[in-house]
């Protein structure tokens, strides 16, 4: 029993030391473990750390992608836009070269025309030149015949000039021989000088005229006219007139003085109040 008691004591005993040293073991692996696990611990609180920063620069590239997303998608709509823009212009300046072209062929053709035409207006102007140049050596042989031919229209102006003084005088011999023998050998004198018979009027075909100007006989006071109408007309001194303005009746008109294609006249108012201007008509008989 002895024996037995002291194995379990020796057994005891060997166990306390083994016992001590797992104590000794458990507080040293203790403190180890509970290092280890603060150690643990911060490292997992810097990861924390560092993955909350992680996301959150995470979250900012995811921004900045998205806004230059953004931006690249609105450059290349503006670049969409450009083109069809740049293709529209294409198209206008394509289409603008076929009219320049069209332009270009119609020019060089009408160039080529005018050059035909200035050819053409060249040779009209070699011919003008040459017929303007045969037209002035015409014209001056043309004027020296007009030199001439002046000159002998100036001789035969003259010698008609003599002739028709004669034919005048020749005239007016006739005239005044005739008067006489239908007056019956009466005087019939200028102006101022008394008739020795009545005023007759001219039974034959109405001769008219006009007044060429009024005055006043100076001695007598008597209104005179001078008219367009002479003795080629067939008037006589002392025939009877006729003036009138437009459709009325003015005054009478006695010849007093006749010439070849003048005659003067004295004017017969009937007592009435009226004057006779220049333009007024004359006839030999009244309408």
């Amino acid at each position: 029993m002895a024996i037995l008691t002291k194995v379990l004591v020796l057994c005891a005993a060997v166990l306390s030391l083994f016992l001590s040293a797992l104590v000794i073991a458990y507080s040293v692996n203790t403190d180890r473990i509970l290092a280890d696990r603060d150690a643990q611990v911060a490292r997992s609180q810097v990861a924390e750390g560092n993955a909350a920063a992680a996301a959150t620069q995470a979250s900012e590239r995811e921004r900045i992608y998205t806004q230059e997303k953004a931006a690249m998608v609105n450059q290349l709509g503006d670049r969409d836009s450009k083109l069809r823009e740049l293709e529209r212009v294409n198209t206008e300046l394509l289409q603008a070269k076929t009219r320049a072209e069209q332009e270009l062929q119609a020019i060089t053709l009408k160039i080529a025309e005018l050059g035909e035409t200035v050819k053409t207006q060249a040779t009209l102007l070699v011919g003008y030149r040459d017929e303007v140049a045969a037209l002035r050596k015409n014209e001056l042989r043309f004027r020296e015949q007009a030199v001439q031919s002046d000159d002998r229209v100036s001789d035969l102006e003259s010698q008609n000039e003599v002739l028709t003084q004669s034919v005048r005088a020749l005239r007016e011999q006739l005239e005044e021989a005739r008067l006489a023998r239908e007056g019956g050998g009466a005087s019939f004198g200028m102006v101022g000088v008394s008739r020795t018979t009545e005023p007759f009027v001219d039974t034959g075909l109405t001769v008219s005229g006009s007044v060429d100007s009024v005055s006043t006989d100076p001695s007598t006071g008597a209104t005179l006219v001078r008219i367009n109408l002479g003795s080629n007309d067939r008037i006589r001194e002392n025939q009877k007139l006729f003036i009138s303005r437009g459709n009325q009746f003015v005054a009478n008109l006695i010849i007093v003085k006749t010439d070849l294609r003048f005659a003067i006249g004295r004017v017969d108012t009937l007592s009435r109040n009226v004057t006779v201007q220049s333009g007024d008509q004359v006839a030999s008989r009244l309408q």
